[in-house]
This record gives C-alpha cells, sequence and structure tokens, in this order.
C-alpha cells in the first residue's frame, strides 16, 4: 500500500516529489533551520502505541494503514482523498510507546471538517490545526532513527537557543516529517524536525 501512496514510483527513489504539500511562510533564517509560519491544516490522524525500545523508523505501518485506508475510500462516503506530503510522527510521551501519525488533508480541495468523509475506523480523527503555527524546522536527509532524529533535534534546540529563540519543551508538540515513500534511496529522503516557538506572535 506505501506503493500505491505515491505516483511514479520509480522517480521517487531519488526523492522527485509530485504530490501536494502544504505552504508556508519564512519567517526568518538561521544558519541551518528556519522558522516558518503555517497555514491552518486539516489532518487525519491516528494514536498507536509501540514497544517502548522500538526505534523511531520502525513499527510505523502500524499507523500508516489506517489512515492510507481512510484515503483511499474506506470512509463513509467511499471518497478517494490525495495523498500529500509530509507524513507526521509525534511521539507522545517521554518513553516513546504511544505515538501518533497524521495525513494533512490536500489544502487545494479541503477548507473546512464538515467537507471531509467522516472516517469508518473510530481510531482515525479528523483535526484542525491552528496552533501552533509558528516552528522552527531543521531539514536532513536519510533514515528516520531514533539516534538521528534525537540528534537533529538537539541541534535545532541548540541553534535556536543561540539566537535567542525559545521553542516548547513539550514532547508531544516535537513534529517529525517525513516526506518520501520507504523506496527512496536514502541520501534523497527529505525530512524535517519542527518545533512551536513558546511566542507564537
Amino acid at each position: 500500500s506505501f506503493q500505491l501512496a505515491f505516483s511514479n514510483p520509480l522517480s521517487q527513489v531519488f526523492g522527485a516529489l509530485n504530490i501536494e504539500t502544504p505552504s508556508y511562510d519564512i519567517v526568518m533564517k538561521g544558519a541551518n533551520y528556519e522558522v516558518r509560519r503555517y497555514h491552518s491544516q486539516l489532518w487525519a490522524q491516528i494514536d498507536f502505541t509501540v514497544d517502548p525500545s522500538t526505534d523511531f523508523g520502525n513499527k510505523m505501518s502500524i499507523g500508516f494503514q489506517p489512515l492510507f485506508q481512510y484515503i483511499t475510500g474506506k470512509n463513509a462516503a467511499g471518497q478517494k482523498i490525495p495523498m500529500t506530503a509530509p507524513v507526521i510522527m509525534q511521539r507522545l510521551d517521554s518513553e516513546y510507546g504511544r505515538r501518533r501519525m497524521s495525513f494533512i488533508m490536500s489544502p487545494s480541495k479541503f477548507s473546512t471538517l464538515d467537507q471531509l468523509p467522516k472516517p469508518i475506523n473510530v481510531n482515525v480523527k479528523l483535526v484542525a490545526v491552528t496552533d501552533p503555527v509558528v516552528l522552527a524546522c531543521i531539514r536532513f536527509n536519510m533514515g528516520l532513527t531514533s539516534k538521528r532524529v534525537g540528534e537533529r533535534e538537539e541541534e535545532l534546540r541548540k541553534a535556536t537557543a543561540t539566537d535567542r529563540i525559545q521553542l516548547v519543551n513539550e514532547r508531544a508538540l516535537v513534529r517529525v516529517a517525513s516526506y518520501n515513500p520507504p523506496w527512496t534511496l536514502p541520501w534523497f529522503r527529505t525530512n524535517d524536525i519542527c518545533i512551536p516557538l513558546v511566542n507564537q506572535a
């Protein structure tokens, strides 16, 4: 089902993206990060639990499959919804056992929750994300291992602290975004770690 989620898989081996991504404005650029102001978004999301020892990049299909089924017609209207990028992942506790995965509903097609078909799977939730929208983001490639995600998050926090930008510390608000399907070569992958600013003005 991962292969069906993205068009033209061959080109995406090398990181080509030909699906919709959410728009944002760049508020400022740091040495190795940028502060972005996103527009409001609609998400389909699911919470799930894995063994706390599970590496960040493993067991993603637990969250991916129900969301993919929702956008491919397993909903009350039998409606197909375009795949977008990135897929957003969050760790909901400090032990990393509780996780959340979200798909962004196509911004060009949907602007309010009532336009989206109701999920059949009761674990799939539809949410409007309007706050926080100002995020400090660092981009990196390769796979999403726990070690790499942790290193990039630390790098982002140190860089923003140097620039006197205060980021939230709440674990569940840290967003890890993956733009590519799993067959993309590691060097051509695009990932973001985004953390909300304390001051959202």
